[in-house]
């Protein structure tokens, strides 16, 4: 039993039930008070009563405003515009390649530091969203991201933009400026304006000191996985989880599920995992070990800090492409962790994302970086890593090494063909 009683909302509060706001001052305290439920407590443990108890109105007022949690979830994505708000602040037939991608990175950066909590339920919850919403959405993402290629295309037929492939650039960037989500503060050191001017200048002209870097061969094979039929019970028991997981997420699989897809009993799935919060904290513990153990092993005696760096995205994006359940589990359903287990996962957390910040913290020291904040240094190269997961297919036409390459060129070196304008340490 729950212990909350009718007319209830979580906390226990009294519901109060007046119906004389506005419709849409109304529609928006119900879309607040369904983003911060489905933050909190997960889109599928959430239901139709509890958004209405936390909106103080009744189940039948609600169902008047949506019919549907996948409306709701969709129409928390609507709630900030999103790509759209972008698109409609682009200036029209710009012939201005630089100046456009400027003011798509000012925009973006806004939109995602006003919308934290909305774009994390989102992309975190998303996989619920089927049929027309889910199609409505995909083309919304996808005439956006078209938009940002075409910038990068005309960028690069003028000659002011390298010729890197334009799809990935465009991924790479958006992607890394929307892992804001995870942590930006309003209170932080960077206000929005500064860190919009950061992710230009990086993504322009680069981190790197000297812009002439070299290039960046990628020589370590990723890691290939074991054969399913090689695999005991307890592993093939672990491996549908991750699997689960990932596709459905933690709360919408049941041990059921997981009997099933491991081909064992459910007394099997007990005995050998244990209940679903020790397996979701094991997947998540495996995958940031074995993160670590492949960062760790990347770097090479007397390399400069900043091939050393490139090791580590070469390493990251060779795991990537053969753990992406895994990558997807730590990044949409770590927050279910409980409070002990959250507290050990977050040390590994640190410690794999210590690999990063020490080179370029090393990186800074020797000169070899121009005048950034390594806060943001880090964060951004590893938002851009862990975005990849979002968009990276094993068959696509980038094998990790090339796509390594193509994230290092435009991190240390950005896209831009001209001089970066001064800045002085």
């Amino acid at each position: 039993m729950s212990g909350r009683t009718r007319g209830a909302s979580r906390d226990g509060a009294p519901v109060k039930t007046s119906n004389r706001k506005p419709a849409d001052e109304r529609r928006a305290e119900i879309l607040r008070c369904a983003t911060r439920l489905f933050a909190a407590h997960g889109f599928d443990t959430t239901t139709m009563d509890d958004v209405a108890s936390a909106a103080k109105i009744t189940k039948r007022t609600l169902y008047r405003y949506m019919s549907t949690k996948d409306e709701l979830l969709f129409e928390i994505h609507d709630s900030f515009a999103g790509y759209s708000s972008v698109l409609a602040g682009l200036p029209p037939g710009s012939d201005d390649p630089v100046a456009e991608l400027t003011e798509l990175i000012r925009l973006h950066v806004a939109m995602v530091a006003d919308h934290t909590t909305e774009i994390g339920v989102f992309f975190e919850e998303r996989k619920h969203l089927t049929g027309p919403h889910a199609r409505r959405i995909e083309e919304r993402r996808d005439a956006y991201e078209r938009r940002a290629v075409a910038i990068i295309e005309r960028g690069v037929s003028a000659g002011v933009f390298h010729a890197l492939p334009c799809r990935a650039v465009a991924q790479a960037i958006l992607g890394a400026m929307t892992e804001m989500y995870r942590w930006y503060s309003p209170g932080g050191t960077m206000g929005v304006d500064q860190l919009a001017a950061a992710h230009t200048r990086l993504f322009l002209y680069g981190a790197a000191a000297d812009r002439d870097v070299g290039g960046f061969p990628c020589d370590r094979p990723p890691a290939r996985p074991v054969a399913p039929e090689s695999l005991g019970a307890r592993e093939r028991v672990r491996r549908a989880a991750t699997t689960s997981f990932a596709g459905r997420g933690f709360h919408a699989t049941s041990m059921r599920d997981l009997a099933e897809v491991a081909n064992v009993t459910k007394g099997a799935v007990m005995y050998h995992a244990g209940y679903k919060n020790d397996l979701l904290e094991e997947i998540i513990a495996a995958a940031f070990h074995g993160g670590i153990e492949v960062l760790a092993s990347a770097s090479r005696p007397g390399d400069r800090a900043i091939t050393s760096t490139h090791r580590l995205v070469c390493a990251h994006l060779g795991f990537l492409s053969t753990h992406l359940d895994a990558i997807a589990v730590v990044n949409d359903n770590m927050r279910y962790l409980d409070g002990e287990a959250f507290a050990r996962i977050d040390r590994l957390r640190d410690q794999w994302l210590g690999h990063f910040s020490d080179l370029l913290h090393k990186s800074m020291a020797e000169g070899e970086l121009a005048a950034f904040d390594i806060g943001f240094l880090t964060r951004t190269l590893v938002g851009m890593l862990n975005s990849a997961a979002r968009w990276y297919r094993p068959d696509g036409p980038l094998p990790p090494g090339q796509l390594a390459a193509i994230f290092s060129r435009l991190f240390f070196s950005g896209i831009s063909t001209g001089p970066p304008p001064a800045l002085t340490r």
